[in-house]
């Protein structure tokens, strides 16, 4: 999968622009706050139909227009051409388009272009909350799984309902026996769509394990036992969720759970267990990173958890992603650097951000395109 060619409209602070890329290497250099993450930001957007930095749709118009326009053209690994295009009007919504068509959930556009994205925040994959973990997986498993992402905003709207009905029986506004069987509803829906969930975390997590402790060993240069583990709130049997054919176990299993804590919950006034409160271990030859590991021990199993996505999606889809890189060969050490580039250039069209233009010298990739950033726009230079 390559973005071959992009047109670019009143996003943030970038020029209007029209820009053809190497199907190889593609190298941005600028000082911070030129628009270099800007630009990676564009791209990655339909991949998430969102902002990968969290930012609100209105938030990326230029602050001198009232709406933003992006298309991208991008060339399948079997051939295909696909037209994307995204507009953002202020105070109007958003609105996708896939050659032509529009698109109406974001459901249906998160997996037409498959990306993998690198930046300083990556490094908290391993020691940062728990969230970042859920977020990690949850994009990685909604890459391979068109209909995951439905089950798991289902689940969260469902969950949604459920805190709002235990909060009003706390607060006396509702009696337990008024609201006992609206909340079993609840944990009924929440059951049905997290059983979808945790059954995706789970295999998800089975697959990209031994893809990781492979890049790990190519970037450490020894080999060492990475591990990935799910730890679900809920306790529940792995290996159902890891098998789909007993979901239907493994949705009893769930709703067992949350009628055995439906008095706790009720008394404490919020949930206190599902999918919502999963996390993810991850143990370095035995020793958990998040309480043992070193800072390059730690950088490097977040970036091989990043990188073995893309190793996921090829196995399972047979194509390659698009990799982002924004400037995070500021967090390694130049020889975990160079072994990064050399992975990654193999089989992948990277986009790379840097400050710093040493932080790639010496590195000559066949094909490399080079643009200069400056006050958001882009000049050509190799």
């Amino acid at each position: 999968m390559r973005i071959s060619e992009t047109r670019i409209l009143n996003f943030r602070n970038l020029a209007a622009t029209d820009l053809q890329f190497s199907p190889r290497v593609n190298l941005f250099l600028g000082a911070n706050g030129q628009g270099k993450t800007n630009l990676l930001e564009a791209l990655n957007y339909v991949a998430l139909g969102r902002s990968h930095r969290g930012a609100r749709a209105e938030d990326l118009i230029n602050f001198d227009a009232d709406h933003l326009h992006v298309q991208l053209k991008i060339a399948g690994d079997e051939g295909e051409v696909i037209d994307f295009e995204y507009g953002i009007q202020r105070g109007g919504g958003r609105r996708f388009r896939i050659d032509g068509d529009p698109v109406h959930r974001r459901s249906e556009l998160v997996g037409k272009l498959v990306t993998v994205f690198f930046s300083p925040d990556t490094i908290g994959l391993v020691r940062r909350g728990p969230d970042r973990r859920r977020r990690f997986v949850d994009q990685g498993v909604a890459t391979i799984d068109r209909y995951y992402l439905g089950h798991l905003q289902s689940y969260l709207r469902a969950l949604k309902q459920k805190n709002r009905l235990l909060h009003e029986m706390k607060r006396r506004h509702v009696s337990e026996r008024a609201g006992r069987p609206e909340l079993e509803a609840w944990n009924r829906k929440l059951a049905q769509h997290g059983a979808h969930v945790c059954r995706g975390r789970a295999t998800y997590t089975h697959w990209i394990r031994p893809h990781a402790a492979k890049v790990y060993a190519g970037l450490a240069g020894e080999e060492v036992d990475l591990e990935f583990t799910y730890k679900p709130s809920l306790e529940i049997t792995l290996a159902r969720a890891e098998n789909g054919r007993e979901n239907g176990y493994l949705e009893r299993d769930i709703l067992a759970v949350f009628d055995y804590i439906m008095g706790d919950e009720i008394r404490r006034g919020r949930p206190v267990s599902g999918p919502q409160m999963d996390d993810f271990e991850i143990r370095l030859s035995g020793h958990d990173l998040r309480a043992f590991g070193s800072q390059g021990e730690t950088r490097t199993a977040a970036i091989s958890l990043v990188l073995a996505q893309s190793d996921v999606v090829y196995q399972m889809r047979n194509t390659r992603p698009v990799l982002f890189f924004d400037d995070i060969f500021s967090e390694l050490d130049r020889k975990r650097s160079q072994q990064l580039q050399e992975l990654s250039v193999q089989h992948h069209q990277l986009f790379i951000a840097t400050a710093r233009a040493e932080d790639v010298a010496g590195w000559q990739p066949l094909d490399m395109r080079v643009w200069e950033v400056e006050k958001g726009r882009l000049e050509a230079v190799a």
